[in-house]
């Protein structure tokens, strides 16, 4: 397809507005999936606040380390210099160069061989005035320091991505690559900066404590103060805090909570993250194995033909959620089973629309031109045959998306699907079933979004159809 054609079907499918606006919906989708960690978290996004409790833990960790230290008689510097950075960022500079002399002073008595075996009590004496020193308030990101690295990465890519288009309006494939070097990146120097911590700190009791509010801590919570499986059982199957005549309490859930007392809507935050994986990689990596193989039959014909046809006919004659519920019963259950099972189940329609498409363009003008020319095969089918005979793939791309997030969703209501506790809306239906009436909310929000989220992909696949082929 040349770039006149391809900006003539842009035009046309922009111009549909059922399928731009259900475009605009799922690229809203995507983002939260991308940013579900910030947008519903337990932890605060910014925290400025003076925290006693944990300079006093992070003190007695450096105790501990020197301790070991000691009776190892082998030195550390590395991971007693993190330590005093540690509870340094706590401390003024009078008490902290006070640190640095203790700590000095404490090395210096344990290279010497000074302290009897009660170390840990000897040390705990030296250090003991900074129990009591007087703290100064430190400025952290507690949410973004708990991502993984893999979220790091669908963080920082959405924010390249809208730098890209303010810039310019339209990405070729360099350029897109180039953007998710950069992502990669930015979030390995991020994560070499500022490495994981293991945070179980309960922020919630911190920020309503008086002492908090006393020594006018600021914190900023994310849209949804909750995490994906934070449970509160006090508050377990609420109605939807905005339902007129529903009780008051502390926290304000939107869309209710479950029977375990999670945030509805923080689940169906989380679970578009998961729907979203399933949907893009199943449907990836089934349309590459489609697409090389199609290739392969319709290009090279012959014997190759006869056998992968067979075999396509073969795979196509497997159940395919019977197939999945058996690997999902007999394996232990993850959400990688589901993608690679996607992937070995739904690969045979794009090869069947390949094969069409390279048997009807191998005996192109075009094709015998490069092949006088001295093309190689490899040449002739990727660089030459390919682009040509993607129009029909981009359209299944779509409807498969929205029947991969249709057999995750049916899985687990089953209570097949991802494992426990992972969100996903069809484990949040699942979690109403039992009761539809009483807990009408953990089947009406969770089924809204997957009936969206289906319809929406299938108008764009409808809408990619119609531009590709205006007749």
């Amino acid at each position: 397809m040349n770039d006149v054609s391809r900006n003539s079907a842009f035009a046309r499918f922009r111009n549909n507005r059922w399928a731009s606006s259900a475009a605009a919906l799922v690229g809203i989708v995507m983002l939260i999936a991308m940013l579900c960690p910030l947008l519903a978290s337990q932890r605060p996004l910014i925290l400025h606040a003076t925290l006693r409790a944990d300079y006093e833990d992070s003190l007695l960790i450096l105790i501990e380390v020197l301790t070991s230290a000691k009776q190892a008689s082998i030195a550390s510097p590395m991971r007693i210099q993190q330590q005093v950075e540690r509870v340094s960022e706590h401390l003024g500079e009078a008490d902290r160069n006070r640190l640095m002399l203790q700590i000095s002073n404490v090395l210096k008595d344990i290279s010497n061989d000074v302290y009897p075996s009660n170390t840990m009590e000897m040390i705990s004496q030296e250090l003991d005035n900074l129990f009591k020193a007087t703290l100064s308030p430190v400025l952290r990101f507690p949410a973004f320091r708990a991502l993984t690295f893999l979220e790091l990465i669908f963080v920082f890519l959405p924010v390249l991505l809208a730098i890209k288009l303010m810039i310019r309006k339209y990405i070729n494939t360099l350029e897109l690559f180039m953007i998710l070097g950069i992502a990669f990146s930015a979030a390995l120097i991020c994560r070499i900066v500022l490495p994981t911590i293991q945070d179980n700190k309960n922020y919630r009791d911190l920020i309503t404590s008086e002492e908090f509010h006393q020594n006018k801590g600021f914190a900023m919570m994310p849209l949804v103060p909750f995490g994906e499986n934070q449970n509160i059982m006090t508050e377990a199957s609420r109605p939807p805090s905005w339902l007129p005549g529903s009780e008051i309490v502390k926290d304000i859930h939107w869309l209710g909570t479950d029977t375990n007392g999670r945030d509805v809507l923080a689940r169906m935050i989380y679970g578009a993250r998961v729907s979203m994986l399933i949907g893009v990689l199943g449907v990836g990596f089934y349309t590459l194995i489609g697409i090389t193989l199609g290739a392969l039959a319709g290009y090279f014909r012959g014997w190759l033909d006869l056998i992968l046809s067979r075999v396509i006919e073969v795979v196509i004659c497997f159940p395919a959620i019977v197939v999945i519920l058996s690997a999902q019963a007999f394996m232990k259950p993850s959400l990688l089973n589901i993608i690679f099972s996607l992937a070995l189940l739904y690969w045979t329609g794009v090869a069947r629309l390949q094969r069409a498409e390279f048997l009807r363009l191998a005996d192109a003008e075009f094709v015998y031109a490069v092949r006088a020319l001295g093309g190689s095969d490899f040449r002739i089918v990727f660089r030459h045959i390919l682009p040509n005979a993607l129009s029909p793939i981009l359209v299944v791309i779509g409807f498969g998306i929205a029947g991969s997030i249709l057999v995750e969703s049916a899985l687990s209501f089953l209570g097949f699907g991802v494992p426990q506790p992972m969100a996903s809306w069809g484990d949040l239906l699942n979690n109403g079933r039992e009761d539809v009436r009483g807990l009408w909310w953990l089947t009406l929000f969770p089924g809204l979004a997957i009936f969206l989220t289906v319809t929406c992909f299938n108008l764009v696949g409808e809408g990619v159809r119609d531009a590709l082929d205006p007749r």
